[in-house]
């Protein structure tokens, strides 16, 4: 079941981000603490938007965005996409970026947008979904040492 994400929901959207983004294919190194404090940017956003999905009591996943004004009218922005490891290639995460995409519609936005890795898992689920990468953006980045 998708529902509308709530307060309630945060803390265990953080536990699931750190399981999901700890393991392969990412191998990130979340923290509990730096999960809890980069989500609640996130969710704190002035314009933002999410859903959760869930089966029973347990979380499986969400879809946590904002939105931006852009001359052509407003987007909605994906910042994190995340659905359990057991739950992967189910459907779930296509049925999360259909709630995005209805309430876009519903609301008259003009697109939803996000940023993956090319040649990742999440870069070919989008491909599937019908999203395209823009040849003139790159995402840019300089490590600091």
């Amino acid at each position: 079941m998708i529902k509308d994400f709530t307060a309630d929901d945060f803390p265990k959207c953080c536990e699931l981000f750190v399981q999901v983004f700890n393991n392969p294919p990412w191998n990130d190194k979340w923290t509990n603490e730096t999960a809890y404090k980069y989500l609640r940017e996130v969710i704190d956003h002035k314009r933002f938007i999410g859903y959760t999905l869930w089966e029973k009591d347990e979380l499986t996943g969400a879809v946590l965005c904002r939105m931006e004004t852009h001359y052509k009218g407003d987007i909605i922005f994906v910042e994190e996409l995340f659905v359990s490891m057991e739950h992967q290639r189910k459907g779930h995460g296509a049925a999360l970026m259909g709630k995005i995409e209805e309430y876009a519609k519903e609301n008259s936005f003009v697109s939803v947008s996000l940023l993956t890795s090319k040649g990742s898992p999440p870069f070919k689920f989008y491909e599937k979904s019908g999203y395209t990468h823009l040849d003139f953006l790159a995402y840019m980045h300089k490590r600091i040492e």
